[in-house]
């Protein structure tokens, strides 16, 4: 049974923007955030076309994304056909058509007056091959991440009607808070072509301890919560699978190599998923694009990369109202909001040309306002701001030490009694804290070799027995006087050791 298509108020608003862009432009990328109803406003802009005789085509880079737009267009009664490998509904003659990338890349694609891509982010050689095949026709480009590198070569303009932090504003989506415990070593993880090595990445990530931590994560800030958790690979989707059951948490790992079709296809995990019949559904290599799971409030970032695309991707999948969910949770264990940003807050000028000054600069003006991990709650905080909003924790600004004539403090010591396993634990607490705010060189683990350093110093024995190598906590003033006095020692040693070279 057919329905009428009904646009909300900003969809209007949308599609009199495209129409307004077409009048300069031939070639237009639309920015529209998740929820923001891209096939509802590409099927009013098509239907407008065909009741002008003009003939569309519409190309997804997915056959998950070609059936569901097919299945969207068949509920408001616009007759179509379908151009993909074994399609039964391939009519060539209607005047609108919907068609696989990967398939029209090898058929002749042409005479078309209005071409719609979508997630356009993805530049492919079908689409390519479509744009040169018909040189007159309108073209239409949908992303909610328009920063693919070259993009601006294709397209003349973008447009950006909405930003995500306007529909959240307007109650179209929901706002997010982001967590980021327990962090990936990326120390060893290279990059090729500007994104992380799968390789090293995978290596990184193989480390029983860190899966552990992610599934406890979970429990800790979204325990029971609706999840998907982003993974490396196959092998760590499985090992985090594991160790999810293994704490009594219904997950299950699906990838771009099952089947699908069958008992164990992706498509029959989805469904259970979609079905409250799993809780954390672990991806690798799929459902970024064109999955649609209103209920879903956690994001787990178990992998990092460097592409602002790929997260605002991956944080889209859980930014969809539904009932009774107040705010999605996003837990990164990739640093990856601290080293990129939030989506939402990302400054986009221009279309990239694929130049490498303007590469650059979009890097330098990324990098003006980057968020920070709270040192005692994990809460990423926005760029700029110095009190948690989650716990309150003011971060003391703590003064370069001065070595210059410089005067070594008498530090008092402690009775032997009051040296119990929690002081030290606190003093190296303070003392990750202190390398954390300085931006000391982190190693394996997260552990500070300069904090075990300074313990080893104060307590002449190594850290064994403490509950934890990398928990921060306040810097006290004892903890400050100490570090002094050991700088103005160190650097009295130093002078004293050029001085007797010298004679």
């Amino acid at each position: 049974m057919t329905q009428t298509l009904i646009l909300r108020p900003i969809q209007v608003d949308i599609v009199n923007k495209v129409r307004n862009a077409f009048k300069k432009h031939k070639k237009v990328i639309l920015q529209a955030a998740t929820a923001s109803g891209k096939t509802a406003i590409s099927a009013k802009i098509i239907q407008m076309c065909v009741a002008n005789n003009k003939k569309c085509l519409f190309i997804a880079d997915r056959i998950v994304l070609v059936l569901q737009t097919s299945k969207e267009f068949s509920r408001w009664g616009i007759h179509h056909g379908i151009i993909m490998a074994d399609n039964p509904e391939y009519y060539p003659d209607r005047m609108v058509q919907i068609a696989s990338a990967a398939t029209i890349k090898n058929r002749d694609i042409d005479n078309f007056d209005m071409i719609i891509v979508d997630e356009a982010h993805t530049i492919t050689k079908g689409s390519l091959k479509a744009f040169d095949e018909n040189p007159h026709a309108f073209v239409l480009g949908l992303t909610a991440s328009p920063y693919t590198k070259g993009l601006g070569k294709i397209y003349d303009t973008y447009i950006q009607p909405y930003t995500v932090k306007q529909l959240i504003d307007k109650k179209l989506l929901v706002d997010y808070v982001v967590y980021g415990p327990n962090p990936i070593d990326l120390s060893k993880v290279r990059v090729v072509a500007g994104e992380y090595r799968k390789d090293d990445l995978g290596k990184a990530v193989k480390n029983s301890k860190l899966t552990a931590d992610i599934v406890v994560s979970y429990s800790k800030y979204a325990h029971g919560k609706k999840a998907i958790c982003f993974a490396t690979n196959v092998a760590h989707g499985r090992a985090l699978e594991k160790e999810f059951l293994s704490r009594g948490i219904n997950a299950r790992e699906i990838n771009a190599y099952l089947p699908q079709s069958g008992l164990y296809s992706a498509n029959k995990i989805i469904d259970a998923f979609k079905n409250n019949e799993i809780t954390v559904l672990i991806s690798v290599s799929i459902i970024v694009k064109g999955f649609n799971a209103p209920d879903v409030d956690v994001c787990i970032l178990a992998t990092a990369t460097k592409s602002m695309t790929k997260l605002t991707q991956t944080v889209g999948r859980v930014l969809r109202l539904s009932p009774g969910k107040e705010k999605a949770i996003i837990i990164d264990h990739g640093t990856n909001f601290e080293r990129l940003g939030f989506p939402d807050e990302f400054e986009f000028d221009e279309l990239d040309d694929g130049t490498r000054t303007q590469s650059l600069k979009k890097q330098i003006d990324q990098n003006k306002k980057l968020p920070k991990k709270c040192a005692s709650c994990d809460f990423v905080k926005p760029a700029g701001i110095n009190k948690c909003p989650a716990c309150g924790y003011k971060p003391v600004f703590v003064k370069e030490i001065e070595t210059n004539e410089g005067k070594l403090i008498n530090i008092k010591r402690r009775k032997c009694e009051d040296i119990t396993i929690e002081y030290k634990q606190s003093w190296l607490n303070q003392l990750n804290q202190y390398a954390y705010e300085k931006g000391f060189k982190m190693g394996k683990g997260g552990v500070f070799g300069w904090s075990i350093y300074g313990f080893k110093e104060k307590f002449k024995e190594e850290p064994y027995g403490l509950k934890s190598w990398i928990l921060k906590e306040p810097v006290g003033k004892e903890v400050i006087n100490y570090i002094k006095y050991m700088t103005i020692k160190r650097v009295k040693s130093n002078d004293n050791i050029k001085r007797e070279a010298i004679k």
